[in-house]
């Protein structure tokens, strides 16, 4: 099976939805989406205008809620460890440069994102994570355009318009996912004042929440994280694979150390 391949059969492929993105023909909205997709963010999250009507905070980054820093270099793989053994046999100068190229620390771009959907006391800010994404285009080919674009904005908004306005362009403008669906699990409908009814599980057309669902399942299924790690990088509140108290006594969503090194995988 192709790396870029999702193992579930309910969602899009990888490629076929990176794909569609990157033929996107409003730049604005094109990195919108590289950006949802990257960092499994949901749409307000990313979005520096409310939708009319609204009463929640403003979510969205500034230019200024991303930097750089560095991580050791990935493990070298026993295969390609065994050919430079071999090649140090025959060519030890060349073993040795490959060796020094393959163990260089690898740059990484860090994004400060706002994590919506939680309980807050009246004036409390949003909590954040840190989403981590390796600098190197064959660990991650966006990444770099991506933290250029946000350098690019500076004190404003990356993003100042609302999801309404990206629903419309997806919906109306271009319809960049026609014919792609992802399966929503069944679950409760919970309104005040009505009862309690069970939706069952179902295809919906992909749009921008679709993009984190996808995400989600490649970090987990191809770069091998953990509950912790997705709490990391996804801002997702302590679950059943993490310790009672590690959101409690660690700062888990800035902890992108953690899970850089497994997104330091060649993409195919």
């Amino acid at each position: 099976m192709n790396s870029s391949q999702t193992t579930n059969k309910s969602l899009p492929e990888v490629d076929e939805v990176r794909q569609r993105i990157e033929s996107c023909n409003d730049v604005e909205i094109r990195m919108f989406l590289k950006c949802a997709y990257l960092f499994g963010a949901r749409a307000v999250e990313l979005c520096g205008r409310r939708c009319s009507g609204e009463k929640d905070l403003v979510y969205g980054p500034k230019g200024t809620d991303c930097w750089t820093d560095k991580t050791e270099a990935p493990d070298i793989p026993a295969k390609e460890t065994l050919r430079i053994i071999i090649k140090a046999m025959s060519e030890p100068k060349q073993a040795l440069k490959d060796i020094e190229e393959r163990t260089k620390d690898v740059p990484v771009a860090l994004f400060r994102i706002s994590i919506a959907k939680q309980k807050l006391d009246e004036g409390e800010p949003a909590p954040h994570r840190i989403v981590a994404l390796p600098l190197v285009d064959e660990y991650e080919p966006w990444a770099r355009e991506v933290y250029e674009y946000f350098k690019s904005k500076g004190d404003d908004y990356v993003f100042p318009f609302n999801r309404a306005y990206v629903w419309g362009y997806l919906t109306h403008k271009q319809k960049l996912f026609k014919g792609l669906t992802y399966r929503i699990k069944k679950y409760n409908y919970i309104q005040v004042g009505e009862p309690v009814f069970k939706v069952l599980s179902h295809p919906r057309a992909l749009k921008i929440h679709g993009l984190r669902h996808i995400r989600t399942d490649e970090l987990v299924a191809r770069f091998g994280f953990d509950g912790i790690d997705m709490m990391a990088i996804i801002g997702w509140k302590q679950g059943k694979d993490a310790p009672a108290m590690v959101g409690v006594y660690a700062e888990i969503r800035e902890a992108w150390y953690r899970y850089i090194k497994k997104l330091c995988k060649v993409t195919t």
